[in-house]
């Protein structure tokens, strides 16, 4: 029979690997012009922050520090899953996470120098929500605050960059109306 520690280690070890296989879907990023692909890869995107949700109900401390560790792996990827994750999650998991708010501040900061479009990108959004759950105090939400002000403003140098970024967001609101129509 075995041990009641080896059947915990197991399930641990069994959760981190659905975990890592569920992440690099979120990351994946579609940046097909047909809209029945962009379509495809919204609604997996939303049903694997579905299970993300059904995971962190059940085990809210696994998964938070996974989707941390994943934040300061530093490897594109995983750094823009786990933020984008953490963004959807945070609302729904508030009461779970609360406690934790020190971790996130701290693995929020570590990324502040991400030179990673994408990265940066997430992380905006990331903190706006922080911000709207009360996650901004002190020091670190003056940092936040002018990390937004300073990588939100347009320059000359990225003026292609947001029309990529417009042109996404109006494909994403137009599937999101169609999916809203569906439902």
């Amino acid at each position: 029979m075995a041990h009641p520690d080896m059947k915990h280690k197991l399930k641990h070890i069994d959760l981190m690997l659905t975990l890592s296989t569920f992440l690099p879907v979120v990351s994946i990023n579609n940046d097909s012009k047909d809209q029945s692909d962009f379509s495809i890869g919204l609604k997996m995107y939303n049903e694997v922050q579905r299970c993300f949700l059904t995971v962190g109900l059940v085990y809210p401390d696994d998964l938070f520090l996974f989707l941390v560790n994943k934040c300061r792996v530093k490897e594109e990827t995983l750094t823009f899953g786990g933020l984008c994750v953490l963004k959807y999650l945070l609302p729904r998991l508030f009461e779970a996470w609360h406690s934790k708010i020190p971790l996130l501040v701290e693995a929020v900061k570590s990324l502040l120098e991400e030179p990673s479009l994408g990265v940066r990108k997430a992380l905006s959004e990331l903190i706006v929500v922080m911000a709207s759950h009360c996650y901004l105090v002190g020091s670190s939400g003056e940092l936040f605050i002018e990390y937004l002000v300073q990588h939100c403003a347009l320059t000359d140098n990225n003026h292609g960059d947001l029309d990529i970024l417009n042109k996404r967001v109006e494909v994403k609101e137009k599937e999101q109306v169609q999916l809203n129509n569906l439902s």
